[in-house]
């Protein structure tokens, strides 16, 4: 930290001493502080200790605003230690990948067979037919891509973010939240353009894991942050990589990016209130999750 100038004091006749302190980083910081709020604090010596002085009419205003610095700095201090960041092994990244990349084999296959239209038309989440009670759609959506850059840009995004959800809730939740959250993004995006719209692709639920994502980490910055502040970052870093990775441009249906991101964050604030103090489920629950995941997705195609 910089010191401030313990030697100007040709104002003294005009300022009045706040409490002194023997430390002088504590002095300085007090000072920049009080000069941080449009203050002018001189810095001087007294004795064994140090002094901080503030303009004339002042002194109560600033001695405020320091006893609230103190509070705050207090009560962080006071926070109880963050927990171990959750890690993802490395076999458990092989899988979330491989889960993507099982995407991108799906779309070449039924591309190279000529089936390509046949399933989109199919399975596709149009509004006027999802409103009209074809939910299926909402899922079956999520396993077809228009092209082949499409899927590609989604196995490389979707695979990252499931493998960063797998560490937190391990692999059979994350990849529950991926088809739930992107799910309830299409229902959403269906609601809102009530009809007339038809989109593709895994990136709704690709949006959603980043939502699970930061609907976790607010839960966490809310319990453990004072005056429960900092819970909106998580969100803003959400909306963030929305922002760059999926923002508005030719044939990016960014509402059901927002919708996935919404509906992932819900999801994520859900799962806090079983998950967020308590270890990841065990391989039983995991492989649960799994099989509740390929039935979902599977039924929905079977109802297409």
């Amino acid at each position: 930290m910089t010191a401030l100038d313990d030697t100007d004091l040709s104002n003294e006749a005009d300022t009045h001493p706040l409490p002194d302190t023997p430390r002088k980083r504590e002095a300085e910081e007090w000072a920049l502080v009080l000069t941080a709020e449009g203050f002018a604090p001189r810095l001087r010596r007294i004795g064994a200790g140090w002094s901080v002085s503030v303009e004339a009419g002042r002194e109560l205003e600033a001695r405020a605003i320091l006893l609230s610095w103190q509070k705050e700095r207090a009560e962080r201090a006071a926070q109880p230690p963050a927990p171990p960041v959750p890690t993802t092994s490395p076999m458990e990244t092989a899988a979330a990948y491989a889960l993507a990349l099982a995407m991108v084999a799906f779309h070449m296959h039924i591309e190279s067979s000529g089936r390509h239209a046949a399933f989109v038309d199919r399975g596709d989440s149009q509004a006027a037919l999802v409103m009209s009670g074809q939910l299926e759609r909402t899922i079956t959506a999520l396993t077809l891509h228009a092209d082949l850059s499409h899927v590609a840009g989604n196995a490389l995004f979707g695979g990252f973010f499931l493998a960063a959800l797998t560490g937190r809730l391990g692999l059979g939740f994350a990849l529950l939240s991926f088809v739930v959250s992107g799910a309830l993004g299409n229902l959403a995006n269906a609601v809102y353009y009530g009809a007339a719209h038809s989109s593709v692709g895994a990136s709704t639920g690709v949006f959603g894991l980043v939502g699970v994502l930061a609907g976790l980490a607010a839960w966490q910055r809310h319990q453990r942050f004072p005056r429960r502040r900092g819970a909106w970052v998580a969100f803003g870093a959400g909306l963030g990589v929305v922002a760059m990775l999926g923002g508005p441009g030719p044939k990016v249906d960014f509402s059901a990016h927002l919708f996935g991101l919404a509906a992932g964050a819900l999801t994520g604030i859900a799962l806090a209130f079983p998950l967020a103090s308590r270890p990841r489920p065990g391989p039983a629950a995991q492989l649960a999750a799994a099989a509740i995941s390929a039935a979902l997705v599977l039924g929905a195609w079977r109802m297409a």
